[in-house]
């Protein structure tokens, strides 16, 4: 295991930003970051979120709809729902019990890892699916 690298002000910067959006691309943190330093690159964003990435401060996330890589403040396992509308990621918890009752409709198949539900959340149900 390698020593953690100390905390820059990019690499707190950025880790505050995916705390405070849950789950958040390169460009969207690059956008916020921006507020506070203006002139960062889209480089340097990469190489914080690889290195905070690494240092497993930070996980992966399912890909955002255009395919882009998104990270994940909550670093221990969990499962997701990902709103097929807005493309917004939520992280949800699915029991051993529905996991028994998924597993027993694939014949037995053992699941392992996150699952990723998708669908319409309420917000976009409530614009009407807009």
């Amino acid at each position: 295991m390698q020593p953690q690298r100390r905390r820059t002000k990019y690499s707190q910067a950025v880790h505050d930003i995916i705390v405070s959006l849950g789950h958040a691309t390169n460009a969207e943190i690059a956008a916020k970051l921006r507020d506070d330093f203006d002139d960062v690159s889209d480089t340097t964003v990469h190489r914080v979120t690889k290195r905070l990435l690494a240092d497993n401060i930070i996980g992966t996330a399912p890909s955002a709809s255009d395919g882009s890589h998104r990270f994940d403040a909550n670093i221990s396992s969990h499962d997701h729902f990902e709103c097929g509308h807005c493309d917004n990621l939520r992280d949800i918890t699915i029991g051993n019990d529905i996991r028994g009752i998924l597993s027993a409709e694939l014949d037995g198949c053992m699941l392992s890892g996150r699952l990723l539900i998708t669908g319409d959340c309420r917000t976009c149900i409530n614009k009407g699916g807009e």
